[in-house]
């Protein structure tokens, strides 16, 4: 087993439960081990600091596991798999599909699980799971007992990590849809053609925040609307006009699945294109609506890119504003983890004084609780939305 020592208070953050080891923080690195190998990680006095997986051509070298010097073997993936999936018991009460492994959310850097009634959607995003991909599988299997996983694996970072991508069935069988359920409404999920692991789990605050403001005179534009998470819960609301806007196509196609599958009756139309050009569009067009969402794609992976975000955001702000009735409301969201709160709420400060609105904030949710947050690790804090309501 390699060892590395750290340089001197180097060790302070990881004892605070933080995971990320740099290279420029160890002093030493002795055993040559290679990509995904288990590093024991000492002080330098080579008292005993933790234990984790090894990753030479990433930023974080080494990723932490454990604090403890147990063995990292299929019984302790096994046993973290199982209480997290347990931590999710009480919200599989309300709703058949969840997050059931949020990676350093529940302490297992770079694995992504998402439970869809008995089929699982799994990523393994580094080095390290990908060296334990047996053993983590046959732990999902012994604590979910899924009738098949699939794996989506992002592609662009196993390939930062000097991984190939991965994708396809990898136990059982993968029906083409899969029913969900949340809060009366339902929800057709592809897990091999969706977006991401297959749906947008982590909104699901989002959308039982805005449903007490929807009425039946209410006007919804659900923008980078993905497969319809917004303008469901709109229909079932009662709205009594909603349009969906996405550029990817077979997502609006699932949009008009859900919309069938629910037995809608209100009026719904899909735009498939660029957002802001659709939006501007619809401003030439003098239409009108009550709430606007925008929940675009990560338009930040890195720090350098922050400028370039907040411009979006304030150029799709302005134009959602423009079509906003005098007392409507804008949902500004981020699943960016460098766009912070702070740029959401300047961003639409700045649009809003533009186009000489006043904005009145009615609140800010994050992620829901199986996309746990750890306040010692903040890069488990992705997604912020603001809603603002004009004044």
């Amino acid at each position: 087993m390699g060892i590395a020592v750290l340089l001197p208070g180097k060790e302070k953050k990881i004892l605070n439960f933080y995971p990320n080891i740099y290279a420029d923080e160890i002093g030493k690195l002795t055993g040559d081990p290679g990509p995904g190998e288990i590093v024991t990680v000492t002080d330098r006095e080579g008292a005993f600091i933790a234990k984790g997986y090894y990753s030479p051509e990433s930023a974080a070298v080494i990723r932490v596991l454990t604090l403890d010097e147990r063995k990292i073997d299929g019984a302790w993936f096994t046993e973290k798999i199982a209480a997290a999936f347990e931590r999710r018991r009480e919200l599989l009460s309300k709703t058949n599909c969840v997050r059931a492994f949020y990676a350093e959310g529940d302490g297992i850097p770079g694995l992504i699980i998402d439970y869809f009634d008995r089929y699982v959607s799994i990523q393994f995003r580094n080095h390290g799971v990908e060296a334990f991909r047996e053993d983590i599988l046959r732990a999902v299997k012994k604590a979910l007992k899924p009738l098949g996983i699939y794996e989506k694996s992002d592609i662009e970072i196993r390939i930062k990590e000097g991984e190939r991508g991965g994708e396809g069935v990898l136990y059982g069988e993968i029906p083409p849809r899969i029913l969900m359920e949340d809060r009366g409404v339902r929800y057709a999920i592809d897990l091999v053609n969706g977006q991401k692991t297959g749906f947008f789990l982590d909104q699901r605050d989002s959308r039982a925040f805005i449903s007490p403001h929807i009425s039946k005179k209410t006007k919804f534009l659900d923008v980078f609307s993905s497969s319809g998470g917004f303008s469901m819960r709109a229909l079932a609301d009662g709205a009594a006009k909603v349009v969906a806007i996405d550029k990817d196509a077979h997502a609006l196609e699932l949009a008009r699945e859900n919309y069938a599958l629910n037995g809608f009756t209100g009026e719904f139309r899909t735009l498939e294109g660029d957002a802001l050009g659709l939006l501007q569009s619809l401003s030439q067009k003098s239409e009108k609506y009550d709430i606007i969402t925008l929940d675009p794609p990560a338009l930040v992976k890195k720090k350098t890119d922050v400028p370039r975000g907040r411009d979006i955001f304030l150029a799709l702000c302005g134009e959602a504003l423009k079509l906003l009735e005098k007392d409507g409301i804008l949902g500004v969201m981020s699943c960016a983890y460098y766009i912070t709160l702070q740029d959401l709420l300047e961003v639409t400060r700045m649009a809003g004084s533009k186009n000489r609105k006043t904005l009145a904030v009615l609140g800010v949710n994050y992620q829901p609780a199986d996309h746990p947050w750890l306040l010692q690790i903040p890069e488990t804090l992705y997604l912020k939305a603001l809603w603002v309501k004009i004044n």
